[in-house]
């Protein structure tokens, strides 16, 4: 449901953006080491750090609304 939204926004940023999946069935230790709880969770970083986290699904200007602050904008 979320995965159209991202990629456009992604090919909107590219170069600036990266987005990337993780199957938190296979990866629970990162699941929990980021305390993912529901699915979609979203984690915005930077510098390996992270900045913004976000649960549920969001249409794309809202989503960019609330990612704003986080992709310096």
């Amino acid at each position: 449901m979320i995965a159209p939204v991202l990629a456009e926004i992604a090919a909107e940023r590219q170069g600036r953006l990266r987005i990337v999946t993780l199957d938190v069935d296979h990866n629970p230790r990162t699941t929990a080491a980021h305390a993912v709880l529901s699915t979609p969770t979203l984690i915005l970083f930077r510098d390996g750090a992270p900045v913004t986290s976000l649960t549920g699904a969001r249409p794309k200007h809202r989503l960019l609304a609330e990612l704003a602050d986080g992709l310096g904008e």
